[in-house]
C-alpha cells in the first residue's frame, strides 16, 4: 500500500520540484481537494494528492460556521486545497482559514473525512518507524540505499560499509558527495537531519549527521572517511542508548514528533526544547511553546547541553509547572558558558498537552 502511494505521488514531487513548493489553491476546482504534507513550514520536499469528495462534504467545508482563532504555523500538520481556498489542518484535529484568521467548526463526520485523507498523504511523506535490529536485515552491510533529505528532497546514494549500532555509510560517488554537502550548504557538520532511507523499494524513517570521520573505502566518491545514520533504537559507539538528537529527528521522519510532543511531561518537553535548539530546528523548538516570541540572547546560543537529567519538579501544579535546568552552553560569539535556565510551562486543562510559555535565562 505504501509503495502505491509513493508511485501515485512521484508525479506530483516531480511537478512540486519544477513548480513553488506551496499549493496553488486556483488549481484545485470543482469536488477536488488536493492534500499537501511536509516536515515543516520551511520545507521546499512536499508530498501533495488530489482526492475527489462528494458534495456535502465540499459544502461542509465552504460554509462552514466559524469563529476567530489563530493556529499556530509551526503546529501545522497539512495545508487543504479547497475551491481556491487554502486551509491548514493541525495536530489537534483542527481545520482554520489562515487568511481570515478563523477556526472552522466542521461536523464530525466531515473531520474523519479530513483525517483519513491527511493519514493516507503522511503514509506517502514518511518513512516506516522501524528499529535498527529490523532496518539491518534490509540494509546488510555493502548494499546500496537512496537517501532523502526531508527538508530539501534532496537525495543521494551511499553504501553501508561497516556499523552494528547503527549504519556507517558513504557516499557512493563523487556526485552523491557533492549533494550531501550542499544539503550541509557547503560546510559538514555534526547537526542531524532528518532523513528517509530507501531500500529495495522501502522508506526507512532514519536520521544522519553530516560530518566525514574515520575510514573511508570508496575510491574516487571524495569524501574523507564515513558519516552515520541512526534509525529506531540506535546507539552511538560510546554509548548503549540513542542519542537524544538523532531521536528527535527520527520522530519527524517517522510523522510522529507532534504526537510525542503532546504526551510529553514537562521534563521531557524541555529536553526537546534543548534538544532542537542545539540542532538549530527552529520548527521543534516553536512547536514546544506557546508561540511566544523566543528571546534574541536564546537564538543566538550555538550549542547547548544540559549538565543532568531533567528532575521532575517539586511544585508542579495541575496547569503551571516552573523548571529550573542547569546548562552549558556557546554563546554567538564562541564564548563557552554555565547557568541555570528557568522554564515556565502551562497547559489548559489536565487533558491538555504542555507548552513552554516563557525561559529565563540566568547566567553570571
Amino acid at each position: 500500500m505504501r509503495l502505491f502511494f509513493r508511485i501515485v505521488c512521484c508525479f506530483c514531487l516531480y511537478f512540486l520540484i519544477l513548480a513553488p513548493a506551496q499549493v496553488d489553491a486556483t488549481t484545485v476546482k470543482g469536488r477536488n481537494i488536493a492534500i499537501s504534507v511536509r516536515v515543516s513550514p520551511e520545507s521546499s520536499f512536499v508530498t501533495t494528492i488530489t482526492f475527489q469528495a462528494d458534495r456535502t462534504f465540499i459544502k461542509q467545508i465552504s460554509r462552514a460556521r466559524t469563529k476567530e482563532s489563530t493556529c499556530n504555523p509551526h503546529w501545522v500538520r497539512a495545508t487543504m486545497a479547497v475551491n481556491k481556498r487554502l486551509y491548514w489542518y493541525d495536530h489537534d484535529g483542527r481545520l482554520y482559514d489562515p487568511q481570515k484568521s478563523q477556526l472552522l467548526l466542521i461536523p464530525a463526520k466531515a473531520r474523519q473525512q479530513v483525517e483519513q485523507f491527511v493519514q493516507i498523504v503522511e503514509q506517502a511523506h514518511y518513512g516506516n518507524p522501524l528499529p535498527w535490529e529490523q532496518v539491518k536485515k534490509s540494509f546488510e552491510r555493502m548494499e546500496n540505499a537512496t537517501v532523502v533529505d526531508l527538508e530539501t528532497g534532496q537525495r543521494f546514494m551511499v553504501q553501508r560499509r561497516a556499523g552494528s549500532r547503527h549504519a556507517d555509510v558513504q557516499p557512493l560517488t563523487r556526485a552523491d558527495t557533492m549533494i550531501m554537502k550542499e544539503i550541509y550548504r557547503g560546510k559538514w557538520s555534526w547537526k542531524r537531519r532528518a532523513i528517509l532511507v530507501e531500500v529495495d523499494g522501502k522508506f526507512f524513517a532514519a536520521s544522519m549527521h553530516g560530518m566525514p570521520h574515520g575510514a573511508g573505502a570508496i575510491r574516487g566518491n571524495a569524501f574523507p572517511g564515513h558519516f552515520c545514520i541512526h534509525f529506531f533504537g540506535s546507539s552511538t559507539h560510546r554509548r548503549t542508548e540513542p542519542d537524544p538528537s538523532h531521536s528527535l529527528m527520527i520522530l519527524k521522519s517517522s510523522g510522529l514528533l507532534a504526537q510525542t510532543l503532546v504526551r510529553a511531561e514537562p521534563e521531557e518537553l524541555v529536553g526537546y526544547f534543548l534538544t532542537s535548539l542545539n540542532e538549530h530546528d527552529q520548527h521543534t523548538l516553536r512547536m514546544t511553546t506557546s508561540g511566544f516570541s523566543l528571546p534574541e540572547s536564546l537564538l543566538s546560543v550555538q550549542g547547548v547541553k544540559r549538565q543532568e537529567d531533567i528532575p521532575r519538579s517539586d511544585e508542579a501544579g495541575l496547569f503551571f509547572v516552573a523548571l529550573p535546568v542547569h546548562v552549558d552552553f556557546v554563546g554567538q560569539n564562541g564564548r563557552k558558558r554555565s547557568g541555570t535556565w528557568l522554564f515556565l510551562l502551562h497547559r489548559e486543562a489536565p487533558w491538555d498537552r504542555w507548552r513552554i510559555v516563557e525561559v529565563q535565562m540566568d547566567y553570571p
